[in-house]
């Protein structure tokens, strides 16, 4: 699910994998295996990719919490 909505994104930048790899430090392989969804990716790993592409990541509720809280 991630790896899709990243490749979507690095498309629509026009980035490559290569350059965000290459700039970031990146290892090709954690990259590609995120890419196919092989491997999870960190949210430290997501936060570093997002800023390079200038976007924030941001946790948004969209229902109510299945725990605690007020009924």
């Amino acid at each position: 699910m991630m790896g899709n909505r990243l490749r979507e994104v690095l498309k629509g930048e026009g980035v490559t994998a290569y350059r965000i790899c290459k700039d970031l430090g990146m290892d090709q392989g954690e990259l590609s295996r995120i890419l196919h969804e092989k491997q999870n990716i960190s949210l430290w790993r997501l936060e570093q990719i997002a800023e390079y592409l200038g976007y924030k990541v941001e946790l948004v509720k969209n229902c109510p919490s299945r725990k605690g809280g007020k009924d």
